[in-house]
């Protein structure tokens, strides 16, 4: 297949190219960056576009689109100028993009286009899993991922399959939560965040590229699907598991007030969270290489 990918560049992005580069697909990749990353170059066949979002004529040719853009959520104060960059980055830009589709003049076959488990609302408490069914909530992260959803809604009446990928924690030392994770538990003064209970739906970063290819080639995957893995864990226990990878201890409990004074309002983010499951990848016939956070925190952290 053709791939068409924006927010290629990203830790994601990255990692969906290198593998699906393996199995055969080339790529159109769209950037804000002025060049082609060094990092991405070596690939053949791969065609590179800056630009801020695509023109019509930039899409054509493709049979496949998948969108990983959107502005950092986790990890940063959500003043009002941030909360509003982080919906323009997502819903005005996935809306800039789908109308510039629907003027192509040989569409897609499919569109996938990134979204968050955040669209079934945070709480600080344990609860029973949410799948695909479940209703949306009512916080700020929860109303932007259905606004961000909704901006696909013409491209399904147009006839193109498309997928929304409500996605988890996604693991990998590289980047993302995990990284900013390591280092307190490398200084033996990690341990876990606020009451513990909240739930921390993860994915393994390989799992999340190949489930991810698997939807785009099979014909009959559509709507939304949550990019979990089978077992959400607790913050506590994540923490537990991530210091006995480490060979650490796990002695220290981060108080809540500690991040509110530190993120304000995005401090929801790591002091509140849900459990998810992947009801519909499952029934899709998808097999996880990492179900369990042991092995995916043993894969990706511990040295052969």
């Amino acid at each position: 297949m053709k791939i068409g990918i924006l927010g290629g560049t990203g830790l994601i992005g990255k990692a969906f190219i290198e593998e699906a580069n393996k199995r055969g697909h080339r790529f159109r990749v769209f950037s804000r960056q002025k060049s082609i990353p060094k990092s991405l170059a070596s690939y053949p066949e791969i065609e590179f576009v800056s630009c801020i979002l695509p023109q019509s004529s930039d899409l054509e040719g493709l049979d496949a689109i998948l969108n990983l853009v959107g502005e950092p959520i986790a990890g940063v104060r959500w003043t009002e100028e941030r909360k509003k960059l982080i919906s323009t980055s997502r819903v005005d830009f996935t809306r800039g993009l789908v109308a510039r589709i629907q003027d192509v003049k040989q569409p897609p076959k499919v569109f996938l286009n990134a979204s968050a488990v955040g669209y079934y609302g945070m709480t600080e408490t344990i609860h029973p899993s949410y799948s695909e069914s479940s209703l949306p909530g009512d916080d700020f992260l929860a109303k932007l991922c259905v606004e961000w959803e909704n901006q696909t809604t013409p491209l399904e009446k147009q006839g193109i399959r498309t997928i929304l990928l409500r996605t988890g924690i996604v693991l990998s030392p590289k980047g993302g939560a995990l990284e900013k994770m390591i280092p307190p538990f490398l200084m033996g003064v990690g341990g876990a965040i606020a009451s513990g209970k909240q739930g921390m739906s993860w994915i393994h970063i390989k799992d999340f590229v190949n489930a991810t290819l698997h939807l785009m080639t099979k014909d009959s995957a559509s709507g939304a699907y949550n990019m979990v893995s089978p077992h959400p864990t607790s913050n506590a226990e994540f923490s537990k598991q991530l210091a006995k990878t480490l060979k650490r201890p796990n002695l220290f409990k981060v108080p809540s007030f500690a991040i509110q004074a530190l993120f304000g309002e995005g401090s929801v983010v790591v002091t509140k969270g849900q459990y998810v499951v992947p009801e519909r990848l499952l029934q899709s016939g998808y097999e996880f290489q990492f179900q369990n956070l042991e092995g995916a925190l043993s894969n990706l952290l511990q040295k052969n």
